[in-house]
């Protein structure tokens, strides 16, 4: 049995999204790449955009600074937050829940927040607390 796409061929295009707000990749990824209406944003560390340097030691500061940088980049592309659909939360040991989570908490006080998967892993690149990807459907 074949499958059959219904899909017309242009919502299959992939393109990668660029930006002047996100610190830029030290590795090569792309920030973010968008197929149709998904967007799939790339795993986003507490990075300071100025600096390049996390900002901060706790899972606290540096969610903070993803959420901060997705606001920016949000902005930036002329998305809304509220078309968060999914997010992937690692966290350097179990520690970091707490820091996360609170500032995840105090965040989504003002928008609904996306689907969302926790996963406590040994490491993350950079030494960084957490890590979250995100993906927004317009």
């Amino acid at each position: 049995m074949h499958s059959v796409d219904l899909q017309p061929e242009s919502t299959r295009i992939r393109r990668i999204l660029r930006s002047d707000v996100l610190p830029a990749p030290r590795f090569h990824y792309a920030p973010a790449v968008q197929v149709g209406t998904d967007i799939y944003i790339s795993g986003l560390v507490g990075l300071d955009p100025k600096t390049g340097q996390l900002a901060g030691l706790t899972a606290l500061e540096q969610t903070r600074q993803i959420l901060n940088n997705l606001t920016a980049f949000c902005i930036e592309q002329g998305w809304s937050l509220d078309q968060l659909i999914l997010a992937r939360v690692y966290c350097a040991g179990d520690n970091a829940a707490d820091g996360m989570n609170q500032a995840w908490s105090e965040f989504f006080s003002q928008y609904a927040p996306p689907a969302r998967t926790f996963t406590v892993v040994k490491s993350l690149p950079l030494n960084a607390a957490v890590e979250i990807e995100f993906q927004l459907s317009m």
